[in-house]
């Protein structure tokens, strides 16, 4: 079977005319509709909430309601808006407008790399850009979204009235609802094209297998163009719950930071491990001083047993929940409450079982049939939570997603195994990807802008593990085309150069120059071998 045949098969059951999902889309509420049920019910309950101001549901509707309208009067059909901006209330309402209108969004936070964006620009063709960052206009039109229409806040009415907003055309089934762009191996990344139904899915999870609290307080830490976002985003405003917002200026900097938790009630933090690992630093990060705190959940990354440890003893009374998802499965699909007795159990904690609509199977790396329980193997998950594909991607789409039992499937590259409990364990990367303070990085990517300097003839770039075997570094490796005098200076001007072509969470920690790379028998670089040496020079 040739590649368009898959993916033909595939986008079959991806098809908006699928009557059997349609029976079900009928009977279902989409998001936005239960959205404008909590700002009925609670117009004046605080929606957002960040260091300066706070924001009601119905301040919410109408920055939603302003922002649909202009667009439909602009646009039709489904193409999707890029959204450029900072974590705040006017990127929130962007996005939920733009969904109102029946389009996707595109989430880009205003710390990308120019090039960066321009490249996820180049990639998704947006039907039209929003622009909601602080940062200097002048030169947006011209440069950065040149050929594109570009709104500003001044755009849109916000004053809209509730009942002016209609929902006929807004996303729901099987339309795409965000875009989100990841790491890709050649430099260029790769838009996870999320379905309505693929987010539905996830938040009625969350609001029914976690903890449900009441006027629930949800820390809002990870940006809107990283997919831990949506654990905040949907649960809480679906709930009638206030999005706590960390600002960047914020989570970079303790003192700001520990100052903002010190005032703030939060009953669900929602975080990546590295995150709170930073939190616990500080004395004051306990139960006594955060009473209201009766909730964490953990993804984006690996909860080690230290951490978790750390956290119970601090938060004794706390649920603490550790999941695992790639954001081409939409946030997460597997859970584990993390207990005293769980911690004893495992020296690797598991990422838990499937939530309702998945199934996890771990398939032989090379062939892709199944392996014996209690087997290491290739991550696979099935099921409602597998998104689309990469967006104006068939290629990439057809080498990780396909069809199992009827069911929409994805190759996750992780490994593990189910034990015999039924607990998933996550035992690292099949491929050369990894994550670092929950961004997924594919280091290839890093390697390709390193390759293109001319000063620059290979380069391999190794993570950095810690003593919880969790990556804390990246190092770059490089083979220079000429004899380099300097080290140091000329690592400086490697990382000069690139930080205009990568995010700053990719930035290798260390430039390592070598005359020559060691080789396995089949003549590819050996990269165990090459971080066996790495760890002999330290």
């Amino acid at each position: 079977m040739d590649r368009k045949q898959v993916l033909r098969i595939y986008s079959r059951f991806l098809d908006k005319n699928n009557h059997e999902k349609e029976d079900l889309i009928v009977k279902t509420l989409s998001i936005l509709e239960r959205l404008a049920q909590v700002v009925k019910k609670h117009p004046k309950r605080i929606a957002f909430a960040d260091l300066n101001k706070n924001y009601t549901y119905i301040q919410l509707w109408q920055g939603i309601s302003g922002v649909a309208n202009k667009l439909n009067k602009e646009f039709s059909g489904k193409n999707p808006v890029l959204i450029y901006g900072a974590n705040d209330f006017d990127m929130l309402v962007a996005m939920l407008g733009v969904n109102a209108a029946g389009q996707a969004y595109i989430p880009v936070d205003e710390h990308t790399p120019d090039s960066r964006v321009r490249l996820i620009i180049d990639s998704s063709k947006p039907v039209a850009i929003i622009v909601v960052s602080a940062k200097n206009m002048d030169d947006f039109n011209g440069k950065l979204f040149k050929g594109y229409p570009v709104f500003f806040l001044e755009d849109f009415d916000y004053q809209s009235e509730l009942t002016t907003i209609s929902l006929e055309e807004a996303v729901r089934g099987e339309d795409t609802n965000y875009l989100i762009y990841t790491s890709g191996t050649t430099g260029a990344p790769k838009g996870v094209e999320v379905s309505h139904q693929n987010l539905l899915s996830f938040t009625e999870w969350m609001l029914c297998d976690f903890k449900s609290i009441e006027e629930n307080q949800v820390l809002l830490q990870a940006p809107f163009s990283f997919d831990l976002s949506i654990f905040s985003l949907y649960p809480a405003l679906l709930s009638g719950g206030t999005l706590v917002s960390l600002s960047k200026e914020e989570t970079s900097n303790f003192k700001k930071l520990f100052e903002r938790l010190n005032t703030t009630e939060i009953n669900t933090w929602i975080s990546t491990p590295s995150f709170v690992d930073i939190c616990l630093i500080d004395p004051s990060f306990t139960e006594k001083n955060h009473p209201k705190l009766e909730q964490f959940i953990f993804c984006g990354e690996e909860l080690t047993v230290r951490v978790a440890g750390k956290l119970l003893e601090k938060f004794p009374n706390s649920v603490v929940w550790n999941t695992y998802g790639p954001t081409e499965a939409t946030g997460a699909v597997t859970s584990v409450q993390v207990t005293a007795d769980l911690l004893e159990e495992y020296q690797r904690l598991p990422i838990g079982k499937a939530k309702a609509g998945v199934e996890i199977r771990i398939h032989d790396p090379e062939t892709k049939q199944p392996v014996s329980l209690g087997e290491q193997g290739e991550i696979v998950i099935v099921g409602d939570s597998v998104a689309r594909g990469y967006y104006r991607n068939s290629e990439k789409t057809i080498e990780v997603f396909g069809v199992i039992d009827g069911k929409p499937a994805y190759y996750t590259g992780d490994a593990g195994r189910i034990d015999t409990t039924g607990q998933l364990l996550y035992q690292g990367r099949i491929d050369f990807q990894v994550k670092m303070n929950g961004y997924r990085i594919e280091l290839q990517d890093i390697e390709s802008h390193l390759s293109s300097f001319a000063a620059i003839e290979k380069a391999i770039v190794l993570p950095q593990m810690d003593y919880d075997q969790r990556v804390r570094s990246l190092i770059a490796v490089i083979v220079p085309k000429e004899e380099v005098n300097n080290e140091r200076e000329f690592g400086k001007l490697i990382r000069e150069g690139l930080k205009g072509k990568i995010m700053d969470y990719m930035m290798p920690a260390r430039f390592i120059l070598m005359e020559e790379f060691p080789l396995n028998k089949n003549g590819k670089v050996d990269r165990n071998v090459l971080t066996e040496k790495l760890i002999e020079q330290r």
